[in-house]
């Protein structure tokens, strides 16, 4: 990173408000971004974060303040006028359409055009895409569709759209969030090329190690207020989350007590195959015991986890729950039995985004609350349960009628999980269980994970963080094309082995080796 003095701002805001119903989200911010810099914007959820990019990108208008942008004063209206100001906002759910190409993708609205704008010019519109694709060392095709191609290639494509409106800035907003660890070294390496360019980056992530490898300077944002600005050379991470939370966080990985290994076997999974994911794979999961799962994509270890959920059939293979032999070819066999599932993909599968919370909480038990041959919801019943669920994992909200969609990712997060737990299951199975949600948020999922186990819930999970694959599993196992090649518990794993054997270097590693 460039050793910055006074370096000429692309970006000033000063004194930014913008209030929305009974909230005050952004409360006069100030908040500056230098010409060819990398600036990390973090926070917790709710900090402010959204909104902010929002204003840049035309969504939303301040309710006062000044923004400054290449030494003009800008105050945007739409988003049309924001990308003629050269201003890129990349989201985390993508603006591409889907069944367009590629070319057609970068240059919507403005395609090349002759015989008096009769005819869009392809030759150009398809030229013109390779030449910013070649810019970024991408091979993409500008004639593929966009639905056929993997997700890191569409980002990809919404950086080039991106450079194809000129944009000195460029906003990225979670950008990792489904990426592969070799995804993510490419993202890098085209962040890090478009810096050497002079094209400054706001780069959004909760992934603190991703703001320290990439930015220049990192602003915390907190309750709606910049809470300080650091120079990253010269920050902590430790630093950066007392400033997220507004107090140092401690013991961030909850820490198991015992060993779970000396506990009864709960589930005992022996030669599971799944047609063309897994190969003969066995383990065993233990009574209050957290089992990590760790593989890159490709590696079989969600085709595995949604398969003992009954989601996906096995092709060979048996399961003994509490040592008796069980066969789960449903969702429903797996919840008869005590299994509890929660999706990695919170937004689109976990939660219904216009249900309020209790009935968020509540549908995995409808059946039992109904009354009268399902006629009538026993609502005194509902609310206590619920009640139960929101005290035992501190979900906080204004009231159970408020739309789960107006609450952070954390306590979304905790609903679901609640969700799962009122159906009294005895195996939790959880995928990504802290995707998308705040350091301050994750603390306290690992916490309740922790005190669930501690309880005597089995859990297993998986994760592509490799600190909370670390640091919160008693024991890990890892998967490599369909087959269990490494095995850890917390004495004995360690980033460098748990990497190399996710893709595929060295032999079997046991316990404690």
């Amino acid at each position: 990173m460039t050793d910055r003095q006074e370096n000429e701002k692309i970006l000033t805001l000063t004194g930014i408000v913008k209030k929305f119903p009974g909230v005050v989200a952004l409360d006069h911010v100030d908040f500056d971004v230098d010409k060819g810099e990398v600036l990390a914007l973090v926070g917790e959820n709710g900090a402010g974060k959204s909104t902010l990019i929002k204003i840049l990108g035309g969504v939303h208008l301040q309710d006062s303040g000044e923004v400054l942008f290449d030494g003009k004063e800008v105050a945007f209206t739409s988003t049309v006028q924001s990308r003629q100001s050269n201003i890129s906002v990349i989201y985390q759910e993508f603006n591409l359409i889907q069944d367009l190409t590629v070319a057609e993708n970068i240059f919507i609205g403005r395609e090349p055009r002759f015989i008096g704008g009769r005819f869009i010019n392809w030759k150009i519109i398809n030229r013109e895409a390779k030449k910013i694709l070649t810019r970024l060392d991408s091979a993409i095709d500008p004639k593929a569709y966009v639905s056929d191609l993997p997700v890191a290639e569409r980002q990809m494509v919404e950086i080039a759209k991106a450079l194809s409106f000129e944009a000195k800035l460029i906003i990225m907003d979670e950008p990792t969030a489904t990426l592969t660890e070799k995804e993510v070294k490419k993202l890098f390496e085209i962040v890090k090329k478009l810096r050497l360019e002079g094209v400054s980056i706001i780069y959004i992530s909760h992934r603190l190690e991703e703001a320290f490898e990439l930015s220049d300077r990192i602003t915390v944002l907190r309750d709606g207020k910049n809470v300080g600005t650091r120079r990253t050379k010269n920050s902590t991470e430790s630093e950066i989350i007392e400033m997220m939370v507004g107090k140092v966080v401690k013991d961030y990985f909850a820490h198991a007590g015992g060993t779970s290994t000396e506990r009864d076997v709960v589930m005992d999974v022996r030669n599971y195959t799944i047609a063309d994911y897994v190969e003969d794979v066995s383990f065993s999961l233990h009574r209050g015991e957290i089992l990590g799962f760790a593989g890159v994509i490709g590696s079989g270890v969600q085709q595995l986890l949604q398969s003992l959920y009954g989601v996906i059939p096995r092709k060979s293979g048996e399961i003994y729950f509490e040592n008796e032999k069980v066969e789960i070819n449903s969702t429903g066999d797996a919840i008869r039995l005590g299994l509890g599932y929660v999706t990695e993909d919170r937004k689109d599968s976990g939660i219904i985004p216009d249900m309020s919370v209790l009935h968020n909480s509540s549908m995995i038990i409808i059946r039992g609350l109904a009354r009268l041959k399902g006629l009538l919801i026993d609502e005194k019943e509902e609310a206590r349960k619920f009640t139960g669920i929101r005290e035992r994992l501190a979900i906080k909200m204004a009231d159970p009628s408020q739309k789960i969609i107006y609450l952070s990712g954390g306590n979304q997060q905790k609903v679901v999980i609640g969700r799962t737990l009122l159906s009294d299951c005895k195996v939790l199975i959880l995928l990504e269980p802290t995707r998308g949600i705040d350091v301050g948020s994750k603390a306290e999922i690992h916490k309740i994970l922790r005190e669930l186990a501690d309880q005597g819930l089995s859990i297993i999970m998986t994760s592509s963080e490799l600190p909370e694959l670390i640091n919160l599993p008693d024991r890990c196992l890892v998967m490599y094309r369909g087959r269990i090649v490494g095995e850890f518990d917390r004495s004995s794993i360690q980033e460098e082995k748990l990497v190399a054997a996710q893709i595929g270097h060295g032999i079997r590693t046991e316990v404690n080796d």
